[in-house]
């Protein structure tokens, strides 16, 4: 039995992914049911990042639930529908869905915190992630002067301690640009630079030239997970189901990332409780890569009765998951 359902919940801010604000999240739940167990899942293309439409997503998903091909659906369809298979799994094996994707899954799954904005903004939230016992932190760049965003880099550095720190440009930056950036920031302890330039082409040159950890997200959706075999520049890639097509996919390459010497870390694209929950099971599967799961703080409600536990450092995924 196969069920769709359509959602459309508010954001409170609202963020901006891709410096445009998103003040409504909208989506879709699919239902599957066998042998009187059900399992669900969610197809919420990003504007701005998906190619496809929210209706495109719907036909892919009844296509799929019909017998489809997933090499012809779109990437949040192929996302939803193997979520929503999981939890079927899970739900008639009596095993939680992370133990269906690794045989070590973690426990606890440590989370990243969020921050983008002026500095007025991001210190203060910052100062209080640190206190708050966040093992990892990650800045939105790319919308301001270089110089000017190095300076609150090196702020925030200097706030942070010991806590790693991420910094994220979504392709905003000539090669020019990332350089000037790079530089300014020099002595700066960063666990990676994510997507800095609009030419990708580059990035091996830029890492070359300045040093800086390179961390994928754009890029995969370009490549298979066999090429990263040539990118012994990245130091991460950002795993993203919604965007690069699905759970398997994203383990795919989470596989090759091992080979070459680079973490994977699953990421969110605001998903809602439902994706949010899958998106768990993912990160408890690959390992203790703190997992870029804030997004759903800006969620004001959710699909969910009661909202997910994602306000703090760390997750008990076990519990949750269970």
């Amino acid at each position: 039995m196969f069920g769709l359902y359509r959602y459309r919940l508010p954001l409170a801010g609202p963020p901006t992914p891709g410096g445009k604000p998103l003040p409504v999240r909208e989506g879709l739940l699919i239902r599957l049911e066998e042998g009187g167990a059900c399992g669900w899942g969610e197809a919420a293309p990003l504007p701005g990042f998906s190619r496809e439409t929210l209706e495109e997503a719907a036909h892919d998903l009844r296509a799929l639930a019909a017998g489809g091909d997933p090499a012809h659906a779109s990437p949040s369809a192929r996302f939803a529908f193997e979520l929503a298979r999981l939890d079927l799994e899970a739900t008639s094996s009596g095993k939680p869905p992370q133990a269906l994707l690794s045989p070590h899954p973690a426990s606890e799954v440590r989370l990243c915190g969020l921050l983008e904005g002026p500095p007025e903004a991001v210190l203060p939230e910052a100062e209080g992630m640190r206190e708050a016992g966040y093992v990892a932190v990650k800045l939105k760049v790319g919308r301001a002067a270089p110089e000017e965003e190095a300076a609150l880099v090196g702020e925030l550095s200097a706030l942070l301690g010991g806590i790693r720190l991420r910094l994220d440009a979504n392709r905003a930056w000539s090669f020019g640009e990332a350089l000037r950036f790079c530089r300014a920031v020099r002595g700066v302890p960063i666990e990676y630079l994510e997507e800095p330039l609009y030419e990708p082409a580059e990035l091996p040159r830029l890492a070359e030239e300045t040093g800086i950890p390179i961390a994928l997200d754009e890029t995969l959706r370009e490549i298979e997970p066999e090429d990263l075999a040539r990118c012994r520049h990245v130091r991460a890639v950002v795993l993203k189901p919604t965007l690069l097509g699905g759970l398997s996919r994203s383990l795919a390459f989470a596989r090759e990332a091992r080979r070459i010497g680079a973490v994977a870390v699953a990421s969110s694209s605001y998903e809602s409780g439902v994706g949010t929950l899958g998106l768990l099971a993912l990160a408890a599967s690959l390992g203790d890569a703190p997992a870029g799961l804030d997004t759903y703080r800006a969620f004001e409600e959710d699909i969910l009765e009661s909202p997910l536990p994602l306000a703090g450092p760390r997750v008990d995924a076990a519990a949750l998951l269970s």
